[in-house]
């Protein structure tokens, strides 16, 4: 079930004609995939901070370091190491914040398309119609909550490489009926569309 106000920005987000299908939002329990950034976090924010204690060293007493180098040396690498120190905090903090937004993000299947909508400080929010999509990677854990990965596109970039777009919705509960809906819907509109066409 949805706390109201998220399924009242859900359902004023519907087009005229457009029905709800299917609704969730993601267990932040389950996003636990952005704390593994933190075996590279800990040891990068750790030499970071280590490096920075090294940088002051010339301004701790008794150690008789120069006024020339404590003037040099001593500003310039405790200001280089700084940027490194930011880096590390935000990648520590990065796997708190996906939690924090995962409790704000609403899932919705319509007879038309996915939505996702980010109910958070700003609000955001990414459909794809159901025509546009492509292969379906589901990933089911025992509990039955999954993530749900949609080929919508590919185009080439600047390099000349290869890249796919993918629609994902993240970690909601019963991801097997979301995605059993989500084929007897594009299969009726691949009808439809063949029916026309």
């Amino acid at each position: 079930m949805l706390p109201s106000e998220l399924d009242a920005i859900l359902r004023r987000e519907l087009l005229p004609g457009e029905q709800l299908l299917w609704s969730a939002r993601p267990n932040p329990r389950k996003l636990r995939a952005g704390f593994f950034m933190w075996l590279f976090a800990i040891p990068w924010t750790a030499f970071a901070l280590f490096w920075e204690a090294l940088a002051f060293l010339p301004w701790y007493p008794g150690t008789h370091t120069p006024d020339t180098m404590k003037w040099s040396f001593g500003i310039v690498f405790p200001l280089f190491g700084l940027p490194f120190i930011a880096a590390g905090l935000w990648m520590l903090w990065m796997p708190f914040a996906a939690q924090r937004a995962a409790a704000s993000t609403v899932y919705g299947l319509t007879n038309r398309r996915l939505l996702r909508i980010a109910a958070g400080a700003k609000h955001q929010r990414e459909s794809v119609m159901l025509f546009q999509m492509g292969p379906i990677d589901v990933t089911i854990d025992a509990d039955g909550h999954g993530t749900l990965r949609i080929q919508t596109g590919t185009s080439i970039d600047s390099d000349g490489d290869r890249t796919t777009a993918r629609f994902e919705v993240a970690g909601v509960p019963d991801v097997a009926r979301l995605e059993r809906l989500l084929l007897e819907q594009r299969t009726r509109v691949q009808h439809i569309q063949t029916a026309i066409g």
